[in-house]
């Protein structure tokens, strides 16, 4: 069965990221796959309202925003992925009784929404300065009707999938991922297949992202010795 945008099963969508454009933030990042884009600013770490102080590590905020309307149910807990997959990443103990807020925006979604956040986050994170544990992308795959697995999967293939499973991994770890989310009908060996797949692909999201913030630190570097 021929995929909408006649990429080939395990190919994933062209990947672009913008690192710095947003002004006011601490650091911020675009990142696009295909037509899917998120925009995200990072601020922090700075004073924390007091209810939401931490004596022993910093508050991690997450804020989505979609890209028409309020924030849906589903927009709610996805703010709650990203925020999860993140507290596990950041070094918040190195700044204790602060806040690290995160604002994401959905430029548009065309597939594949939760990986397209986490990856823009840990991006925007990344530029701002504020400490991981390592690097973390992540990546979607969807189980067709026909029992077929594709990468990256566009919404109309999300919409007609019988399963659909997105994956985080942290780079340089041969470990369990450090998130997952499966929904739909699927089986142990289906699961598997997938986790394979998403784990190949985030293999090259994250070859990606370090291209681009070398990128972005060269270009930084040679303005500076100017």
């Amino acid at each position: 069965m021929a995929r909408p945008d006649r990429r080939d099963p395990d190919q994933i969508r062209a990947l672009n990221c913008v690192l710095g454009q947003l002004s006011r933030a601490d650091g911020s990042a675009q990142f696009s796959a295909g037509s899917t884009s998120v925009v995200t600013g990072v601020y922090g770490p700075v004073d924390v309202k007091l209810f939401d102080e931490k004596l022993d590590r910093a508050h991690i905020e997450v804020k989505l925003r979609p890209d028409v309307g309020l924030p849906s149910t589903k927009d709610k807990w996805l703010e709650c992925a990203v925020r999860s997959t993140l507290e596990r990443n950041i070094l918040a103990h190195l700044h204790p009784r602060t806040l690290v807020q995160i604002n994401l925006q959905v430029r548009l979604d065309a597939g594949s929404l939760d990986a397209c956040a986490i990856n823009a986050a840990v991006l925007a994170l990344v530029d701002a300065g504020v400490p991981l544990k390592t690097m973390v992308a992540a990546a979607t795959c969807a189980v067709r009707p026909d029992g077929s697995i594709v990468a990256d999967p566009v919404a109309e293939e999300i919409a007609d999938a019988s399963s659909v499973h997105t994956f985080a991994f942290a780079s340089g770890e041969n470990s369990e991922p450090v998130y997952v989310d499966s929904r739909g009908s699927f089986g142990l060996a289906e699961y598997n297949a997938c986790y394979d797949m998403c784990a190949r692909s985030t293999e090259r999201i994250l070859a990606f992202m370090r291209t681009a913030v070398e990128s972005k630190v060269t270009r930084e570097s040679h303005i500076a010795g100017v």
